[in-house]
């Protein structure tokens, strides 16, 4: 889809944390047809190298230290250098001219960048061969917003001064929900996994498909007594006589400890409650909704938090959070099929 949607543009292929959790190395070599990756370190930029990626690699920190230089021509990285103190480190290096340089502008989001002023000088600075310029959207998820048109039109005016450089600025969203933004490069990260980043919609909803599927199986079925209590404080009480599920995986895999009553599992097929708190390595479900399927609980069977048949974007809601960071930190052991 991104690069259905890139039309002329190249796509940067946003691999960082290790790919959102999907594991960096085996999503490079999934994605041939990339023109290039994106990720936040250089150390992670070192290890796609010695694994045999040979696409550009933009490091979207650049250098955590003037030492690092070396390492971008030595593998021949794309730095984005966005603080005085890296600009400080290239203007006192050796090689100056071997590095491939893009400037990180803060256009309104208000993180890492040089302000525009700073920005237009340091790109007139003959003694930097600078490659590109780059921003990033602070509010492309909500495609109401008027800031995201007040960054790309300050993004504008300043590659209009500078034309002979290449220019980045859409995420995930901003190519999903902004395709009159343009530019010669997008940097798609979300939906490259199957997730939207848009609230209160799921992947399929966005012709997304999901590129992780977590499972863990079914440890304990026990039944309860109606106002039995289930885990920590006492949270539920089982509202009649109930069996329930209890599932070998918790927040020390990286679940969230926090759901709401939303929160559900599939087993079967079926949707079942997660009830009570989280445990570190257990969860308790509500077996009650498997009375009326063919199928009966049992341990060993499979229960799955989320995939391309139960969102992620579901268990996120729950949790008031995103599946940026389910994603990221569940752990475990992985599976590529």
């Amino acid at each position: 889809m991104a690069k259905h949607r890139a039309g002329d543009a190249s796509v940067f292929a946003v691999i960082k944390a290790d790919a959102y959790g999907h594991g960096a190395v085996e999503v490079a070599k999934a994605l041939p047809m990339a023109d290039a990756f994106a990720v936040v370190t250089t150390n992670e930029a070192i290890a796609l190298r010695k694994a045999g990626i040979k696409q550009p690699i933009l490091v979207l920190q650049g250098p955590s230290d003037a030492s690092q230089l070396g390492s971008y021509i030595k593998h021949d990285l794309w730095a984005s250098i966005h603080d005085e103190h890296q600009l400080e480190w290239l203007k006192r290096a050796s090689g100056l001219d071997q590095l491939s340089l893009w400037l990180k502008i803060d256009t309104g989001m208000g993180r890492l960048g040089l302000s525009l002023q700073r920005a237009e000088e340091e790109l007139q600075d003959t003694q930097i061969n600078w490659m590109g310029m780059l921003t990033h959207l602070a509010s492309a998820d909500d495609p109401s917003s008027g800031e995201v048109n007040a960054q790309a039109q300050r993004f504008a005016a300043l590659q209009s001064r500078f034309p002979h450089l290449q220019s980045s600025i859409a995420n995930s969203a901003g190519v999903m929900a902004w395709p009159d933004i343009k530019a010669d490069w997008l940097r798609p990260g979300l939906m490259l996994y199957g997730s939207t980043p848009f609230e209160n919609t799921t992947a399929m909803g966005e012709n997304l498909k999901p590129a992780m599927r977590v499972t863990a199986p079914l440890i304990s079925v026990k039944k309860y007594a109606k106002n039995a209590s289930i885990g920590y404080a006492h949270q539920y009480r089982c509202p009649e006589d109930m069996l329930v599920g209890y599932v070998g995986a918790g927040y020390g895999d990286g679940l969230p400890r926090v759901l709401d009553t939303t929160a559900s599992v599939l087993i079967h097929k079926t949707p079942c409650q997660i009830i009570g708190r989280v445990s570190m390595d257990s969860i308790a479900i509500d077996l009650r909704s498997l009375n009326h399927v063919a199928k009966s609980a049992k341990p060993g069977d499979e229960v799955v938090f989320w995939g391309a048949d139960h969102p992620i974007e579901l268990l996120a809601a729950a949790a008031g959070t995103i599946s940026y960071e389910l994603m990221t930190h569940v752990r475990g052991k992985r599976l590529y099929l």
